[in-house]
């Protein structure tokens, strides 16, 4: 049995803070497997009968009931329920620009991502979240906060230190503070070596390190953040091809059209 739900709610921001993209459950047949392979999204698998193994950055868990894991975007990862006590499992997917630095306040990585569930809301996830779906009013509000109730409960459960102190390498802290310059400035011609000026590091490093997290180089990261946002204004249908180009960086409506098609594989005026 396999039971899969999206969230409905389309966010008018293109990264918020924090959104439950889709939650499910099923039970696996013998042998069911996952990768090696890689996501764009974290999501959590709650393992509540069985067993199965977790590949990932070279070591190998084998979890049980009451145990679960985390899986990071741009992270590969592998997974496979056991050949004679296959596990059954309920999953969330979900994203958002505040998700990585509440994660960094737990001991988890995407090298140890394996942690045990809490006894009252991991084990009723599932079920807590169909239930908030199915409201008619503000379904959208009470699935961000069961998924901000999950992390602070993970948080809670498992700190980054004994006085649950916040230390954050400082790899990802550059990392989030590129982030945060591309989401800042993407309607500006801004350019990597301007963005390795503002943290104070060689641009050749930052772009080591950026692509080493996000999984692609800065520049392509922020070509896609400025084709989305195009997108999203375009949807709208209230804007010009030249106003949506000139909102994402682009002064020559020409050029925006190019890389538009480039990137999406139609061009503005089709996407619209």
């Amino acid at each position: 049995m396999k039971a899969f739900h999206y969230n409905s709610y389309r966010s008018s921001r293109h990264n918020p803070d924090f959104y439950l993209s889709y939650w499910g459950k099923e039970d696996c047949s013998p042998n069911h497997a996952f990768g090696p392979g890689i996501r764009d999204h974290y999501k959590v698998h709650f393992v509540h009968r069985g067993t199965g193994t977790v590949q990932v950055g070279g070591s190998t868990f084998k979890l049980t009931s009451g145990q679960a894991f985390l899986a990071y975007p741009g992270k590969v990862i592998s997974y496979q329920a056991d050949a004679i006590d296959p596990w059954s499992y309920s999953w969330i997917g979900f994203r958002g620009e505040q998700v990585g630095e509440v994660l960094e306040r737990t001991k988890l990585t995407s090298e140890e991502p394996v942690f045990p569930m809490d006894k009252q809301l991991m084990p009723n996830l599932y079920e807590l979240l169909l239930e908030a779906a199915n409201h008619p009013r503000n379904h959208d509000l009470r699935l961000t906060s069961l998924l901000i109730e999950f992390l602070t409960v993970l948080i809670d459960s498992q700190p980054s230190s004994a006085d649950g102190s916040v230390q954050p390498r400082k790899q990802d802290t550059y990392i989030h503070r590129s982030l945060d310059f591309i989401h800042s400035h993407f309607s500006e011609p801004i350019t990597v070596q301007q963005m390795a000026a503002s943290l104070g590091l060689d641009r050749k490093y930052l772009s080591f390190l950026f692509k080493e997290a996000m999984g692609l180089p800065p520049q392509q990261y922020l070509l896609n953040y400025r084709m989305d946002r195009a997108g999203d204004l375009l949807r709208k249908g209230e804007y010009s091809i030249g106003e949506v180009a000139r909102s994402v960086g682009y002064q020559d409506a020409l050029l925006f059209s190019k890389m538009f098609k480039k990137l999406k594989g139609v061009p503005p005026k089709l996407y619209r």
